[in-house]
């Protein structure tokens, strides 16, 4: 990730945040929900904290956290086919 996209000031998109992870801006939610991320709602959208993002990602790539499925069922398997 590059400084333009992780600006401390505005926060990151779902979007962009959803693409940083290889997921999906619902499943962005779902970590915001989770307590994974922080993020706030600000003019009828979410922000994603960018360095609670960073430390998401380097958690992921220190082996302390599985991929997450695309769809953010956890089944690994089945009917959406974002998990084949």
């Amino acid at each position: 990730m590059n400084s333009a996209t992780l600006n401390s000031e505005t926060g990151v998109s779902l979007a962009q945040a959803a693409e940083a992870l290889g997921s999906t801006p619902l499943n962005v939610l779902m970590h915001i929900k989770r307590g994974l991320l922080v993020g706030r709602e600000q003019a009828g959208g979410w922000l994603v904290d960018p360095v609670s993002l960073e430390a998401l990602l380097r958690r992921r790539h220190g082996g302390e956290l599985p991929v997450v499925c695309k769809s953010g069922c956890g089944k690994k398997a089945g009917g959406c086919g974002s998990c084949a």
